[in-house]
C-alpha cells in the first residue's frame, strides 16, 4: 500500500535555545548518567546514539523533563512545542475507532482529521476500526499525522523506523530533509543516520 508523507508542519514561534542542562545528573534505578552540560539550539538536528543500555532514553527523558534531575539544572525554552514519536507507539492502542481517538488527541474537527489521516494512507477502512487493531506501522502513521495536527517545532523521534517498511522509511527521511525545526533523533538505523543531515551527534558509551 502506497502512501505519501506530507510534513508541512506549521512551526510555532521560534526560540533561541531549546534546552540547556547544567551539571545535570540523571538516575534511573541503579543507572546514573552525568554530570552533563548540554545546550541544544533552535533548528539543531541532534542524533542521540549509543548501544542498548547506554542511557539514550534516560537522556531523552531528562531533556524533556519526564525524569527529574537528581542534581543540576534544566531550562526548557518557553516557545518550544514538542512532538514525539515514541518507541512503542502506544498513543493509539485504545478500543475507540481511530477517528475518535485522533480527534480526541489532536483537537481538530472530524473532516480535518479524516483529511490528515488520508494523507498518511489511513482511509475509511482504517478510521472506523478500533485503534488497537491497527498494525504497528499504521499506528506509526497515525502518530505522524498527529504531530502534523499539533504544529510542533521540536520533533523527538525515538527509533522512528521500527515497524515501517522501506518506502515509508524513505518518505520519512525526505520529510526530515525539509524539516526546519529542532530534531532529536534516537536510532540504531545506520541507513537513516546516513540519510538525515544531523548538526551533531551525542554518543553515549
Amino acid at each position: 500500500e502506497k502512501w505519501e508523507l506530507h510534513f508541512s508542519i506549521a512551526a510555532a514561534a521560534r526560540s533561541g535555545d531549546v534546552v540547556r542542562l547544567r551539571e545535570a545528573v540523571l538516575e534511573r534505578g541503579s543507572f546514573r548518567l552525568g554530570p552533563l552540560d548540554l545546550e541544544i539550539g533552535w533548528a539543531e538536528r541532534v542524533g542521540i546514539l549509543g548501544p542498548n543500555g547506554s542511557g539514550k532514553t534516560t537522556l531523552l527523558d531528562g531533556i524533556l523533563g519526564r525524569l527529574p534531575l537528581a542534581s543540576g539544572d534544566r531550562w526548557f525554552g518557553p516557545g518550544v512545542v514538542v512532538g514525539e514519536l515514541g518507541q512503542r507507539r502506544v498513543r493509539f492502542e485504545s478500543d475507540q475507532p481511530l477517528l475518535a481517538a485522533f480527534t480526541g488527541a489532536s483537537g481538530v474537527l472530524v473532516q480535518e482529521a479524516r483529511s490528515l489521516l488520508a494523507k498518511f494512507g489511513l482511509g475509511e477502512s482504517h478510521v472506523t476500526r478500533a485503534a488497537s487493531t491497527l498494525s504497528p506501522g499504521e499506528r506509526t502513521r497515525a502518530e505522524l499525522a498527529l504531530l502534523m495536527a499539533k504544529g510542533v517545532n521540536c520533533l523527538v523521534l525515538d527509533e522512528p523506523t521500527n515497524h515501517l517498511d522501506l518506502p515509508a522509511i524513505e518518505q520519512l527521511e525526505q520529510a526530515l530533509a525539509s524539516w526546519d525545526g529542532t530534531l532529536l533523533l534516537v536510532t540504531h538505523d545506520r541507513r537513516m543516520l546516513e540519510a538525515v543531515d544531523l548538526t551533531r551527534r551525542l554518543t553515549l558509551a
